[in-house]
């Protein structure tokens, strides 16, 4: 009977693979796990060394540096001189004079092209003035009957009473106005979805009478700001609280993580709410490397990750365990077969 032992464990252990197999049993892992498994047969190192050289080229060093912590993330190995390329990149002075170039830039203009670029443009309309230069703009369009944006001005007015001078925002004010500047820029710079802008158009209609906002507007003259902006500060009390306020919230809350620059960039990959939710979370988890994840792998959310293994790709991450543990049995069957011999020379 004691004989036997080795091939009873065996086949134990065969029919434990085999049933687990057919029982399709899954072994959960770690949503970082997961994402280094779907990561590492696209994020070679390779494939990280030309988008980080092709970045510098470019001038947007930020981008570089995204590329460069997947390389850490993953343990890629960089060539030494591109990671000396991206060391003199990212120097002090060298970062300071770029951000600050593209920072003024975007300011400056309104929209952008790089991830500081577009963070200037979103600092430019933080402040009040901005979204009354936005409803004096588009409204005095839609008061003579050209033609005007319907998002921008409604986000305009939902970005005042964002600011707190109005209504609660449950998250309070900041966020959402950091969410509604953002989704300005995105607008204007083209990297809003059309299924977003048509959802954004919608809440901002829920919360914003534009009518009533057109017979105010006309009421007033335009070209003196100052009076502009107490009419509008006072029409902007009675916004009611509304759908829209949490997905601005949440958008400020994105770029709190990772930069409202990148959360203009990452407003490509959004067509919904939920979209704005996977995004989300994915960036709290990845942080600003969330845009570098999304592009390499094409997946927007956490839950497009595969949280779990089958029992073959488990035992292939515990292959020296197993080859161990049947070793151990074939040495165990060796070693009985000898102690029989001797026992029966004996």
């Amino acid at each position: 009977m004691i004989a036997r032992i080795p091939f009873v464990l065996l086949v134990l252990t065969a029919s434990a693979i085999a049933a687990a197999f057919l029982l399709d049993v899954r072994f959960p892992i770690s949503a970082d796990e997961a994402i280094r498994r779907e990561l590492r047969p696209v994020a070679t190192t390779e494939e990280l060394d030309g988008r980080i050289l092709a970045a510098l080229e470019k001038g947007d060093a930020e981008d570089a540096a995204m590329y460069a912590e997947i390389a850490d993330y993953l343990r890629r190995p960089l060539p030494e001189e591109t990671r000396m390329r991206l060391a003199e990149a990212m120097t002090t002075s060298a970062t300071l004079a770029r951000n600050a170039v593209g920072f003024a830039s975007g300011f400056v203009s309104g929209d952008g092209a790089t991830t500081a670029e577009f963070a200037g443009s979103v600092a430019s309309d933080l402040t009040v003035i901005g979204d009354v230069r936005d409803i004096a703009s588009e409204g005095g369009k839609m008061v003579v009957g050209d033609d005007y944006s319907q998002l921008i001005f409604g986000l305009s007015v939902v970005g005042l009473a964002a600011s707190g001078v109005s209504v609660a925002t449950g998250g309070g004010g900041l966020p959402a106005k950091l969410g509604v500047s953002t989704l300005k820029v995105a607008a204007r710079a083209g990297t809003l979805t059309a299924e977003f802008a048509a959802i954004l158009l919608r809440l901002t209609r829920d919360a914003v009478n534009l009518q009533g906002l057109g017979l105010t507007l006309r009421g007033i003259r335009l070209t003196d700001l100052r009076a502009t902006e107490d009419a509008l500060l006072e029409y902007a009390r009675g916004v009611r609280q509304a759908d829209i306020f949490p997905v601005v919230a949440k958008l400020g809350d994105l770029g709190d993580v990772v930069g409202p620059g990148e959360t203009v960039r990452l407003l490509r990959y959004v067509r919904t709410t939920d979209d704005l939710d996977d995004i989300a979370a994915m960036g709290t988890r990845l942080g600003k490397k969330t845009r570098g994840v999304v592009e390499l792998t094409g997946k927007t959310s956490l839950r497009a990750f595969r949280m779990s293994l089958n029992v073959f790709e488990f035992l292939a991450q515990w292959i020296i365990a197993l080859a161990a543990w049947i070793a151990s049995i074939l040495g165990l069957s060796v070693l009985q077969r000898i102690m029989r011999r001797r026992r029966r020379s004996a």
